[in-house]
């Protein structure tokens, strides 16, 4: 049984800030205590007897289960745990114990207390984990649930309440540790980033990314980040960051994490509101990829679609030798492009599995005419 909630019938009135982000309140506290005490007098009637342990998962649920205990009476015990998958606001897809369970369930009666299931994933990972552990029966219990953003079977037996699929804070949950002391729950306000496309175009030095990135800014009025350009120019102004870029390039090696997610993070607000960016050369590591997920996630909003353009290794060769001829880079030479593709084979190529687990990926065929090859990508950004 689950008890609804119509956001048109609040009247939201209130907006606060929490670090970057603005919210507005969605369900006061008088409406949540309303449901509380609904679902505890539910647990009171359907366990009177069988001395329930009820399992707190931290940090969300605290305000919700202390509130909660209040009102179930009936004999019963409380413990904790505290499993992690959410950075910013958005969940990870990969799910962290950072507090096990430290008494025996084997034989009892076990409640998980949950502050809210959206996917589930933290969910099903934590019931398979107590299942090893032979409790007499298992419930779980959660204040709220997002039905649209549910990737598993879920068997929720006690729901206070349902919700859109949005992002919110307050009563137990947190925009990075923040709001947690809140008595009401916040819904985030639209910002300039939440309808934006984030596109990743990746590939080999030389696969075309740049003239792709050139059509695609023109046809959807994206904005274009290649840190290729901001190094270059950081390079030819003489500045200190592009004399350091400069020796890491020249030995075809990659600049540090923390010196290109500062630049982008930059770059990428001083953009405004716009249609959607293109990130042109970034990220280049698994970790890069992550600090750029975080970043996007600081600002509600996350990575759309990866675009892998595939060339071949000798085409690649021969673009980016007779590219030096033309443009006189000094890294478009033999010697430093093997070096490039052979770090690029290290340690760019695993990111094509990340962004596939990450449900994100699509391979491109970069070999052919450019009219084709852009227009395989638009099939992509218009699916």
């Amino acid at each position: 049984m689950y008890i609804c909630v119509d956001f048109s019938e609040i009247n939201i009135m209130k907006t606060i800030q929490v670090k970057d982000l603005e919210f507005s309140i969605s369900i006061p506290e008088a409406q949540i205590l309303e449901k509380v005490d609904a679902i505890a007098a539910r647990l009171t009637k359907d366990l009177d007897g069988k001395n329930p342990l009820f399992l707190c998962v931290l940090n969300g649920s605290f305000m919700f289960v202390s509130d909660l205990l209040k009102r179930v009476n009936i004999p019963s015990e409380v413990c904790f745990v505290k499993y992690s998958s959410y950075q910013g606001t958005q969940t990870t897809g990969k799910v962290k114990q950072l507090m096990g369970l430290t008494q025996s369930i084997e034989g009892r009666c076990v409640v998980i207390v949950e502050d809210i299931v959206d996917t589930g994933i933290t969910m099903t990972h934590l019931l398979d984990d107590l299942k090893k552990q032979n409790p007499a029966e298992l419930h779980v219990c959660t204040l709220l649930m997002k039905p649209e953003k549910l990737e598993v079977e879920l068997d929720v037996e006690y729901c206070a309440m349902e919700i859109p699929n949005d992002f919110i804070v307050g009563y137990g949950l947190d925009y990075d540790g923040f709001g947690r002391n809140l008595p009401d729950i916040y819904t985030l306000n639209e910002n300039r980033y939440s309808k934006m496309k984030n596109i990743v175009l990746f590939g080999a030095p030389g696969s075309g990314k740049g003239t792709q990135s050139d059509r695609l800014v023109a046809k959807y009025n994206y904005q274009h980040i290649s840190t290729g350009d901001v190094l270059r120019a950081e390079i030819k102004n003489g500045t200190e960051l592009g004399k350091t870029a400069q020796a890491y390039i020249e030995k075809g090696q990659l600049l540090p994490d923390e010196l290109m997610v500062e630049m982008l993070a930059k770059v990428y607000d001083s953009f405004g509101k716009c249609e959607g960016v293109i990130f042109d050369g970034f990220p280049r590591t698994i970790p890069q990829a992550e600090a750029l997920k975080i970043m996007l996630s600081n600002r509600g909003t996350d990575v759309t679609e990866m675009i892998d353009l595939d060339v071949p290794e000798e085409e690649l060769m021969t673009r980016l030798i007779n590219r030096g001829k033309i443009s006189g880079r000094a890294d478009d030479n033999e010697e430093t492009i093997k070096k490039r593709l052979a770090v690029y084979h290290e340690q760019t190529s695993p990111l094509k599995i990340w962004y596939q687990e990450d449900g994100k990926y699509n391979h491109i065929n970069g070999l052919g005419d450019m009219e084709t090859i852009f227009n395989d990508i638009c099939a992509v950004l218009e699916k």
